[in-house]
């Protein structure tokens, strides 16, 4: 059967969807600014179920994938990358509606998971992350014109309160995810900027977010962004990649076989599992896709 006489769009389903998109002016706001902050997005008792998934998972001291080249040795943070390989209580996050819609948004209904990271920061008086894009020196050369689809996308998921300044606070330069730096080096730092950083010396239209428990910050590959200094209490949250499902994903070839059982079909699909039967030319042209986007399972059973 040909996809023209099946439905006009593969995103097109009769299933009641348990997702809102971004509103319009929520979009319009993520496209000049190259970030949004959505504020509130987990209570408190879905605080608690995350702050425990990460103390129980960097408790049991989980291993990581494998050291590469790129990864920078940061002594004051604990990096779990595969995280959702070691916990199933990840995926009640990963499959949530308040996730899922705005990734819809951004990304055009395809989307895949990437990476999923758990992020313990402790106290440190220098910064904690100097400033980079994501992706590489290789998508940090791509840049998209204003009104394209996502291509890749990162969400930061807050389990701890970092409203006040010097508490390990998300830096970032509105825009900038529509200009390419001046530098060009293979861990994508840019050292124009993180000589006065050094300083504790910032753009003046940086801009730090201050969030609180629940709060998600989301924000493309080219949003030029940096991590100021800790000096208050240990910053816990999640670090989720995504990007279109004919992306390769960043800390996993494919989930084992056990992980992907577990999960009910949306967040397998967002983990690009297509069931034993898959095409090549899924990837690119889901025919079902608003289908099995429409409604998650792991939300509804936990």
């Amino acid at each position: 059967m040909q996809i023209s006489t099946m439905r006009d769009s593969t995103l097109m389903t009769e299933r009641e969807r348990d997702w809102a998109p971004l509103t319009e002016e929520q979009f319009a706001s993520y496209e000049q600014n190259g970030y949004i902050h959505l504020k509130g997005v987990f209570d408190q008792d879905e605080v608690a179920r995350g702050l425990a998934v990460i103390d129980e998972v960097v408790a049991k001291g989980a291993p990581t994938i494998e050291n590469h080249a790129s990864f920078t040795d940061r002594s004051h943070t604990v990096r779990v990358r595969d995280a959702v390989s070691r916990t199933d209580g990840m995926d009640y996050f990963l499959d949530h509606p308040k996730m899922v819609g705005p990734l819809m948004s951004l990304l055009n209904g395809s989307v895949q998971i990437l990476g999923t990271e758990i992020f313990v920061r402790s106290l440190q008086e220098e910064a904690l992350e100097y400033w980079h894009t994501d992706g590489g020196e290789y998508l940090q050369r791509v840049q998209l014109a204003p009104g394209s689809p996502g291509l890749q996308v990162k969400a930061q998921v807050f389990f701890t309160d970092v409203t006040e300044p010097g508490s390990g606070n998300f830096l970032l330069i509105p825009g900038s995810h529509r200009k390419l730096p001046t530098s060009n080096n293979a861990l994508c730092y840019m050292e124009e900027l993180d000589e006065p950083l050094r300083r504790g010396v910032l753009p003046d239209d940086a801009v730090e977010v201050k969030a609180e428990p629940g709060d998600v910050l989301l924000f493309p590959y080219s949003l030029w962004h940096a991590v100021a200094p800790n000096t208050k209490r240990e910053r816990k949250t999640f670090i989720l990649r995504y990007g279109q499902l004919w992306h390769r994903p960043h800390d996993y070839h494919t989930q084992p076989r056990e992980v992907l059982d577990r999960m009910a079909p949306r967040l397998r699909r967002m983990f690009g599992d297509f069931g034993d039967d898959a095409h090549p030319t899924d990837y690119y042209k889901p025919v079902d896709q608003g289908d099995v986007m429409a409604a998650g399972g792991t939300y509804a059973q936990r």
